[in-house]
């Protein structure tokens, strides 16, 4: 697992940003990673989905993932950076040079996305077709994928991936821990059954200061218990404080599911929004703080 077993993950700038802006933004992000002694950076892959209902937040074209994680590098040259790639959405042959591009740049960690409509044909790669390419391509190339805990059948579609050669997986942002318990714990017996080890998961989270945060992370499919949400946007004046609450009781329950089970778990901590950029580096403190204490 990675050093420390936390990852950064940040968005990108939009394209419209100016250079001075888009130095600023990566001096924030270095200065973070560099405070708290996160190596590792995230860098997914944003682009304008078709998901069902209005988009809470408009979306505006981002600039190249790599690039811009090549201007973090620049303050900060310890940093490794983990690219994303959707690959479904890109002919066979472009995402075999994106992947040829990224190694020849030194980058030895990437993770997989897939589409977010099985309603459509795709031009490109399935990301289990996606994961063999890599590894039978470039051994060394640790790859990554997305699990999200509240979907059918996850477990036996994380041993698929790890079959196909996935090394680690992201989770998609949660604020309980129920249904995470569950896949893993299955995931857990699945493995052992298989011969196979139980993969580097990490689990991410982010902050909330506005009702818009919320809606636009249901939008993106992140599922709130509805007890949860009713207590978040009881009062937009408190979301902040009450999602913090949230986080860290989900934060404290992985631990303690950690020390039960046996497991050991990552966390990726993102910010969603470029306004959360800073309340992001709160949580970060709490998962570093709360790994201290055993």
């Amino acid at each position: 697992m990675i050093r420390d077993n936390v990852i950064f993950e940040i968005i990108t700038p939009p394209q419209s940003w100016r250079e001075e802006r888009v130095r600023g933004w990566a001096s924030r992000v270095a200065q973070i990673l560099d405070r708290n002694a996160v190596s590792h950076l995230n860098l997914p892959e944003v682009v304008n989905e078709t998901r069902n209902g209005s988009r809470a937040v408009r979306f505006l074209k981002k600039m190249n993932q790599v690039s811009f994680g090549e201007i973090v590098r620049e303050a900060l040259p310890k940093v490794t950076l983990i690219p994303n790639k959707i690959c479904v959405r890109v002919p066979t042959e472009d995402f075999r040079a994106w992947v040829r591009g990224v190694y020849e740049k030194g980058i030895r960690s990437l993770i997989l996305v897939g589409g977010e409509s099985h309603e459509i044909d795709y031009p490109g790669y399935t990301v289990l077709e996606a994961a063999e390419f890599v590894k039978g391509t470039y051994p060394d190339l640790r790859v990554g994928g997305i699990t999200i805990f509240t979907r059918s059948h996850e477990a036996e579609r994380i041993v698929a991936k790890i079959k196909s050669g996935i090394d680690f997986f992201c989770s998609q942002i949660i604020f309980e821990t129920a249904n995470m318990k569950q896949v893993l714990s299955q995931l857990d017996r699945l493995t052992r059954e298989e011969g196979l080890g139980f993969p580097d998961v990490y689990v991410s989270f982010t902050p909330a200061s506005r009702i818009r945060d919320i809606e636009f992370m249901m939008w993106l499919g992140v599922e709130f218990p509805s007890a949860v949400l009713s207590y978040l946007v009881e009062q937009e004046e408190s979301i902040e404080e009450r999602t913090f609450e949230v986080v860290e009781r989900v934060i404290d329950e992985i631990f303690d599911f950690m020390e039960r089970k046996g497991i050991e778990l990552g966390f990726n901590i993102e910010h969603v929004m470029y306004s959360n950029l800073e309340l992001s580096e709160r949580i970060l403190d709490r998962v570093l703080a709360r790994r201290s204490l055993g």
